[in-house]
């Protein structure tokens, strides 16, 4: 039986082995994170779930200390190589989100960008990252949010009997997450949320319709944007370690 890192280091390999490693690329859920982020420079920052080393790379730019992590030893080798390649200072770690290899308080800021739906136990991968943060750092941390219309896409693909797939090849771990689940999850491991922020609202999916035919990015005016952030697919929290 192929183990679950197996299965990672295939999709790394299919989805950005053939990426140019001079190229860095921040996707939407990056520039969420960034919006709810404080100045980085001088900062300790642990990212969780790294994949092929993007993000850490432009925030070792911005003056961070950073470590970064990630369960595949291919995500990991081809981060290594892209920072190699660009001449770029991070510490690229092969480790389990769920059994983080760092002390306690370690961290002054965490980064989890995508990840948490990704893991085997999701409520570890939150605990683990608690216990590394320092008292008073921050946690921010994006995820997926299914209480749109992408539910009809999950319910065809149950429906099929097929695997879900969230926009990039199928994964081979993929949680059906909504909003009020992950930020239950935020208190039980003991943050305290202060703030969180949606983007991409997903209203209808038709058939023979392009998937972004009825979507909003962003919503300009503060009261709608607050009211529907609960139901964007692309969510980023920001939390803090009482």
């Amino acid at each position: 039986m192929v183990s679950e890192v197996s299965k990672y280091d295939m999709w790394h390999e299919q989805v950005h082995g053939s990426e140019n490693p001079l190229n860095i690329k921040l996707e939407d859920w990056h520039k969420n994170s960034l919006t709810l982020s404080p100045p980085l420079q001088g900062l300790k920052i642990l990212e969780v779930g790294c994949g092929v080393g993007d993000f850490a790379i432009y925030l070792s730019d911005k003056g961070a200390d950073v470590t970064a992590v990630d369960f595949s030893p291919k995500a990991i080798e081809l981060a290594r190589t892209k920072a190699e390649s660009q001449n770029k200072q991070v510490d690229f770690q092969l480790a389990d989100a769920q059994a983080l290899p760092f002390e306690d308080n370690s961290f002054d800021l965490i980064f989890s960008c995508e990840c948490l739906e990704h893991v085997p136990t999701p409520q570890l991968a939150l605990n683990q990252m608690y216990r590394v943060l320092k008292p008073k750092g921050k946690l921010i941390l994006t995820t997926e949010n299914y209480s749109n219309a992408i539910l009809l896409a999950w319910i065809v693909d149950w429906l099929r009997k097929e695997p879900f797939n969230s926009g990039e090849k199928v994964q081979p771990i993929d949680h059906f997450f909504v909003f009020w689940q992950v930020r239950r999850m935020f208190t039980q491991a003991g943050f305290q949320v202060q703030k969180m922020i949606g983007s991409h609202h997903v209203f209808l999916l038709l058939p023979r319709f392009h998937p972004h035919t009825f979507v909003v990015e962003r919503f300009q005016n503060p009261f709608i944007c607050g009211l529907l952030r609960p139901f964007a697919r692309h969510m980023a929290f920001e939390a803090i370690k009482q």
